[in-house]
């Protein structure tokens, strides 16, 4: 299995293909990081001076407004900051504060949809290609069973994709620290809720979180390109319903607004699809947590993994 394993990760380093995902990220990267650094807002408050006696005389001025205003929507604003700024003074967090751990938290994952991207590809046509092209069948010839081919490429597409969440990773730790200095990971932050209920927390705490659900959402996009470029014998199909599915996740709220109700919409996959949602919120639908999130997708990679493997172990490719 491991001379399987190397045999693939040799072959998708040699081609242009890989070199340029790899330089794609580094230069999105590169872009980012000038897109944050000229949009960061200066304020008079020094970075982690006095930020607190900023908060309290805003504070104050919202309270005037509460006493001097009759407009509804300019209480509700004025209530809403005032609750806000109460939040981040009882739990330490400096909302002027920016080092290489913050540009991190609040970066990382705006590259990720591209790592996607290129994972979809690559697992789209790591198999296909060798079919169409017609060396598969030469593969075949060696003393292993298909299903542990079928293993070393998958392997090989976690792993690439692994490699350039890492190269993300390193490079996002480089930028952030020579842009805007280094920061203790224990840095206290808020991640915004657009449902309510803020979560205040620290970086250490939640940035692995993301990571982690963000890479078990990637695992499901490998797997459903991997199986589809296999069963129906086309990667231009698998990259356009994986592409689909990763637009589709980002809009998901909007179908989950008209279909979160009904019995059946919460085991479809789609809706589950984007798990780093779950490190500020305790359901993406009604009534459904992680754990059947996780259950769902893990059913359906079953089914997807199953059936092309099924398929591959039968499929004549003379």
């Amino acid at each position: 299995m491991l001379p399987l394993l190397k045999n693939e990760w040799i072959k998708l380093w040699n081609k242009k293909q890989t070199w340029i995902f790899a330089a794609a990220i580094v230069v999105l990267m590169i872009a980012i990081t000038a897109v944050y650094y000229s949009f960061i807002e200066e304020t008079t408050v020094p970075q982690g001076q006095n930020w607190e006696i900023a908060l309290e005389t805003e504070i104050a001025e919202q309270e005037e407004i509460l006493a001097n205003e009759d407009e509804e929507w300019v209480r509700e604003s004025a209530e809403q900051k005032i609750e806000e700024n109460e939040a981040l003074l009882a739990a330490g967090v400096d909302p002027n504060i920016t080092n290489n751990m913050t540009f991190m938290n609040e970066t990382l994952l705006v590259a990720t949809s591209f790592i996607t991207l290129f994972s979809v590809i690559a697992a789209s046509s790591i198999v296909s290609f060798e079919i169409d092209n017609g060396t598969m069948k030469h593969l075949l010839i060696r003393p292993f069973e298909r299903w542990q081919f079928l293993l070393a490429k998958f392997l090989t597409v976690v792993g690439f994709s692994a490699a350039l969440f890492v190269l993300l990773g390193i490079v996002n730790l480089i930028l952030g620290t020579l842009f805007f200095g280094a920061g203790s990971p224990s840095t206290p932050v808020m991640e915004m809720n657009f449902d309510g209920n803020n979560l205040y927390t620290t970086i250490d705490k939640v940035l692995p979180q993301k990571a982690g659900l963000y890479f078990l959402n990637l695992l499901m996009f490998i797997i459903i390109s991997f199986s589809i470029s296999i069963l129906f014998k086309s990667q231009t199909l698998a990259v356009g319903i994986g592409i689909f599915i990763l637009f589709a996740t980002s809009i998901s709220q909007a179908f989950t607004a008209l279909l979160g109700e009904t019995a059946w919409y919460k085991y479809v996959f789609l809706p589950h699809m984007d798990l780093p949602a779950y490190v500020v919120r305790e359901e993406l639908l009604p009534g459904v947590g992680l754990g059947f999130s996780v259950g769902v997708l893990a059913v359906y990679a079953l089914v997807f993994i199953g059936a092309s493997t099924v398929y591959f172990q039968k499929r004549d490719l003379a």
